[in-house]
């Protein structure tokens, strides 16, 4: 028991160190909290505070626990307490030498960071002022590019470049003239006729007291600014020696500060003067510049309004204060803007004191502005003041956690030399495995290829790997310390990433995968492995989680995209699959026909059938081959689309003859279904347009054609219109057929694509041809679009750009188009009695398919022409020779009327052929055929040298046509 005077004593001593550690702080908190905001100052001074009392509380507490638990009294000079004592003064030394050290760094920190903050500010005024030069200069730009700028041209500029929204703060721009009072009333009869009769002269003063004014003549927008109209700047010190030193420098001048006439609110003010000068007069020196002086343009502003918002440059964290002069007089205070609003009841408003306060020059138009910045209530709010504060609690804590240490072991120094002593050779050995094991932990730890961190039990980082800290994005250890993994894992994953965690604490190992987002803001996808390391007590306080990170976002990646190529690929094999049954199908049917036919024509049993049955067999062969070459062209027709090969011509091209050939080609096709089909002009159209007219009739034979197949009962027709509003051509084929819902729409113009699976099935077709419509719609400058309704009918619509159409180039709504009637019975009989074109040509056949040659040569004979024929070019050239071979002269005359040509054939091709021989000096026609019918492919035929071609398959009539041109009486007769 301790006696009252004791106990008294210690009470006492304890109160006084109290006191003298507060009156210590006080002396200390300056530097070790220079100009802290208050909350974390006062949390510094009760720290130090505490940590300057600790050394003689914690000794009080160990001597009363030591003579409780061993009876023994110690004294201050005993072996136990010195060494406390020392560590106990030292560690507070250190502490508070550490916690100015780390205030220095912190303070050192914020202001690094507020002086940047202020640059930013500092820029921003510059640049918005900087604003306003720009456009003077602009305003004087027209003043001097013109004698005499026209109040309706002044408006005019103003109305294009409106002053109030392109240059914030200011409330317009206008021109102002200097007038000699000699010439007041001249100008005054000026501004009379120009201005307007109410304009008159406002001045400062009696009018006739000085030699001259400032007179503002123009002034936009005049309904903000009729005050100023007429205003003499002049007559006001402030403006005046702005106005002439603006004339003197030729540079863009600010007044003093000054309340605008103009300005009901009272705002601070400002005029922005530029002078204009006479274009071609010198201006080097203020007498030249003086002569070349014509006026200023200038701008009024408001600084209030020009400055507002210059705080959000710097994120709301300072205040600026804006002056007009180098010191910081309230008299010239332009501009002033709060980042933080103190409420008006706020106690702390009296009491706050920035921690950062600087001002800045600013030359702004010749005058010196001086911008003053400080810090605010939400700068302190970002500026962190933890480091000191967690320094000061973590050395008292380590001071006293080490300063106990000593104690513990100077009390039971004996009971320790023998224990160690005891023990000596047991703890060499654990020594040596103990570091063997670190070692080795160390190297693992720090070399595996993976993110290890090891976590407490709130998932709060407490060490990691250099793998992991890559994958953290951080830069030390230190940043990284103490983040929660939880902060950097989306909220949805949370419960995820708990749940493993949870699993790891139980005993079990746990694995999740979950988005991580870096410190640098990377997103990765994350596999996370966790198991328990540790001691583990029941309570669970020295739990800790080590966990192992590894990034699989690239992994993921790779795998869906397998996934996604996977299914493409299936996707299109499926599309494969059923445009190759498809096309199967299509080319199958009437090869079956051609077939079959044939067979019947062929057999014996069946040659005595009727001529009829005869024709109609030929016939049907006939049809279905043309129906073959159909499909083969509507494919290649597409490839060449789809590989970007497929050229358009532009040539005039008469609209009603295009959609009369689509109804006279595709009449009989009607009227074997018995569906009605004509065409109607709706509004006037344009009769001759440029474009591709074997295009547009493919386009609407399609559309037709495809009108007619889902008809059944009804009638197919073609409008035309002109639509003004867009400048088209609109062509629409409408039918009464079976309509389409939207959503077989919408897969209408896929290639090899059919409304449905159904419609193939029932009406056929190869799904080609309102791909191609659509795509050479779009290769013509048009488009192709489609209304329908189910069980009403379908309507395509192609549209086509034609601009400046000519006046007299128009097709009324009267005019009709019917089809083209047949030839008269006189023309037919003329053509019938016309059975030998050919008779008395000589020709010459290069064509190396056998049975090309019997067949072409079969109907060229028939029309009455000599055939000779040989299998390439090669032969073909030698045949045109003296001596049969490629290299001799030209026969004199040539052998024949006419060179018929195969262009692809082996040893010497049509081409190579028809260049050799006009390279020898062959004047003969030489006509080339070819199976390749595009525009791009016939103009190589006749680059080569032809003279003309027929296409492939062969069609009897185009052939006679093509050759009996060259006929040697028709080419006698075109020459008489």
């Amino acid at each position: 028991m301790h006696s009252g005077k004791f106990l008294l004593r210690v009470v006492v001593e304890l109160v006084l160190t109290v006191v003298l550690a507060f009156f210590l702080s006080g002396i200390l908190l300056p530097f070790v909290a220079p100009k802290f905001p208050e909350g974390p100052t006062r949390i510094i001074f009760i720290c130090l505070a505490v940590l300057l009392a600790g050394p003689v509380f914690a000794y009080r507490g160990l001597t009363f626990w030591s003579q409780r638990e061993n009876g023994d009294k110690l004294s201050v000079t005993s072996d136990v307490v010195r060494p406390f004592m020392g560590i106990m003064i030292f560690g507070v030394i250190l502490t508070t030498l550490a916690t100015v050290w780390m205030a220095s760094e912190s303070r050192s920190d914020s202001e690094t960071r507020f002086d940047a903050l202020a640059e930013r500010v500092k820029v921003e005024v510059a640049r918005r002022m900087a604003n306003f030069e720009y456009g003077l200069k602009a305003l004087r730009g027209l003043h001097e590019a013109s004698e005499e700028v026209s109040l309706d041209e002044f408006r005019d500029y103003c109305q294009v470049v409106d002053p109030v929204i392109n240059f914030p703060g200011a409330m317009g721009q206008g021109f102002i003239r200097r007038v000699h009072r000699d010439q007041r009333d001249a100008f005054l009869a000026w501004a009379s006729e120009n201005l307007g009769e109410d304009f008159q002269i406002k001045t400062a003063g009696k009018i006739n007291d000085r030699e001259d004014y400032y007179v503002i003549c123009h002034i936009e927008p005049i309904a903000n600014n009729l005050a100023a109209w007429g205003l003499d700047v002049g007559s006001e010190k402030n403006r005046r020696e702005a106005a002439n030193k603006a004339i003197a420098s030729g540079l863009p001048t600010l007044t003093a500060k000054i309340n605008l006439v103009q300005d009901q609110l009272d705002h601070n003010g400002f005029l922005y003067y530029l002078a204009v000068y006479e274009i071609g007069m010198p201006r080097s020196t203020p007498e030249e510049r003086e002569k070349a002086f014509l006026g200023w343009v200038y701008m009024p502003i408001t600084s209030e309004l020009a400055l507002e918002g210059i705080i959000q440059s710097a994120d709301d964290l300072l205040d600026v204060e804006v002056y007009d002069h180098m010191a910081l007089d309230p008299s010239a205070k332009l501009f002033c803007g709060h980042g933080y609003h103190f409420a008006e009841s706020d106690r702390a408003k009296a009491s706050y004191r920035p921690q950062f306060v600087k001002a800045f020059p600013v030359k702004v138009g010749g005058r010196n502005w001086t911008v003053q910045i400080s810090s605010n209530p939400n700068f302190d709010s970002t500026s962190t003041f933890l480091p000191p504060i967690l320094t000061i609690i973590f050395g008292g804590l380590l001071t006293l956690l080490m300063a106990g240490v000593i104690w513990n072991m100077g009390s039971s120094r004996r009971r320790a030399i023998q224990l160690a002593e005891s023990m000596t050779v047991d703890l060499k050995i654990a020594k040596d495995e103990a570091e063997e094991n670190a070692h080795r932990f160390t190297a693992i730890f720090i070399n595996v290829p993976v993110g290890v961190a090891l976590l407490d039990t709130g998932a709060h980082v407490l060490n990691a790997n250099p793998e992991g800290l890559k994958l953290w994005e951080a830069y030390s250890q230190r940043q990284l310390r103490g983040c929660s993994l939880l902060d950097q894992v989306p909220q949805e994953a949370h419960s995820d990433v708990l749940y493993a965690l949870e699993e790891a604490m139980s005993g079990r190992d746990a694995q999740v995968e979950f988005q991580m987002v870096g410190l640098r803001g990377t997103v990765r996808l994350i596999e996370m492995h966790a198991v328990v390391v540790g001691n583990v007590k029941q309570d669970g306080t020295t739990m800790q989680i080590l966990t192992a990170m590894r990034d699989i976002t690239s992994q993921r990646r790779t795998e869906n995209e397998l996934r996604e190529a996977s299914s493409r690929a299936e996707t299109a094999n499926q599309t494969k699959s059923e445009f190759l049954a498809n096309m199967s199908h299509e080319i199958r049917t009437p090869m079956t026909a051609i077939l079959g036919y044939t067979d019947l024509l062929a057999e014996e049993q069946y040659r005595d059938v009727s001529l009829d049955d005869r024709i109609e067999y030929i016939n049907t062969i006939r049809r279905n081959g043309e129906h073959l070459l159909m499909i083969i062209n509507d494919i290649l027709d597409l490839s060449k689309i789809e590989a970007g090969k497929m050229t358009v011509e532009s040539v005039p091209t008469r609209i009603d003859t295009v959609v009369r050939e689509v109804i006279e080609l595709m009449q009989v096709k009607a009227k074997g279904k018995g569906l009605a089909l004509d065409a109607t002009i709706e509004t006037k159209i344009p009769k001759v347009i440029a474009s591709d007219p074997i295009r547009l009739r493919q386009i609407l034979v399609n559309l037709v054609g495809n009108a007619i197949k889902f008809t059944e009962i009804g009638r197919v027709r073609i409008q035309c219109r002109y639509d003004q509003s867009t400048k088209s051509v609109l062509i629409s084929v409408e039918d009464s057929g079976i309509g389409m819902t939207e959503m077989q729409m919408e897969r209408l113009f896929q290639a090899f694509v059919q409304a449905d699976n159904s419609m193939t099935r029932r009406f056929g077709g190869t799904g080609l041809g309102l791909r191609i419509s659509k795509r050479l719609a779009e290769i013509l400058g048009g488009d192709i679009t489609i209304t329908s309704e189910v069980g009403i009918g379908s309507t395509f619509c192609l549209s086509l750009m034609v601009e400046n159409v000519g006046e007299n180039n128009w097709l009324e709504p009267t005019d009709h188009l019917e089809t083209i009637e047949k030839a008269s019975s006189s023309d037919k009989a003329k053509a019938k009695s016309d059975k030998r074109p050919l008779k008395g040509m000589k020709i010459l056949l290069a064509e190396d398919g056998p049975d090309n040659i019997r067949l072409i040569s079969f109907h060229l004979r028939k029309a009455g022409a000599e055939v000779a024929t040989v299998e390439n070019g090669k032969l073909l050239v030698e045949q045109m020779t003296d001596d049969g071979t490629i290299d001799g002269e030209l026969k004199d005359p040539p052998p024949c009327d006419v060179v018929l040509t195969d262009m692809q054939m082996p040893e010497m091709d049509g081409y190579e052929a028809a260049r050799l021989l006009r390279d020898k000096g062959a004047t003969l026609p030489i006509v080339a055929l070819t199976a390749h019918a595009m525009s791009g492919d016939l103009k190589k035929c006749l680059d080569a040298g032809c003279s003309a071609y027929a296409t492939k398959p062969i069609d009897r009539d185009r052939l006679i046509k093509a050759v009996q041109r060259f006929h040697p009486d028709t080419i006698t007769s075109a020459a008489l």
